[in-house]
């Protein structure tokens, strides 16, 4: 066996020895949590960094040519996930939802998916979309407002 061995590094070169070597010492220097954090079933000793909500504008595609209205959007430090109240807050990590208003409405609605913000039908002419990333019990952490153009001569039958 000590053959073996001995016949495999034979045919190696002595730079390849030494980048092996070098990987494994740099390899053993790195834990999962140096690059992923705490596994998420230990508590957390330090605060939670500020959750945030970033979004695009409209992809131009879709508004330019039928009027439809779709916001990409995605969040950080935070799950999106359609649980409420107090025990909820404690959760870690933490979570929440998007209350989304058109126009400065009154009335929201609530959306924990993920996915794209999208509208259809809105009559031409500016308009703004407000989203706003809530905690469990809906308060707010962090929001973003998104302006556009409705054109008027767009084709606005629904596509299924």
């Amino acid at each position: 066996m000590a053959n073996l061995k001995c016949m495999s590094l034979k045919g190696a070169s002595f730079p390849m020895i030494v980048a092996m070597a070098l990987f494994a010492i740099s390899a053993a220097a790195q834990s999962v949590t140096d690059s992923c954090g705490l596994a998420q079933v230990i508590p957390l000793t330090t605060p939670e960094p500020p959750a945030k909500i970033v979004a695009d504008p409209p992809l131009p595609g879709p508004l330019a040519s039928r009027g439809v209205v779709v916001i990409q959007y995605c969040v950080q430090n935070i799950h999106l996930e359609p649980v409420f109240g107090a025990g909820a807050t404690a959760a870690s990590p933490r979570v929440g939802h998007l209350h989304v208003s058109l126009d400065d409405a009154q009335w929201v609605w609530m959306d924990a998916s993920g996915n794209p913000v999208i509208l259809q039908g809105l009559p031409p002419g500016p308009h703004k979309v407000l989203l706003q990333l809530n905690d469990a019990n809906h308060h707010p952490l962090d929001q973003v407002k998104v302006s556009f153009v409705v054109p008027g001569n767009t084709d606005s039958t629904p596509h299924h």
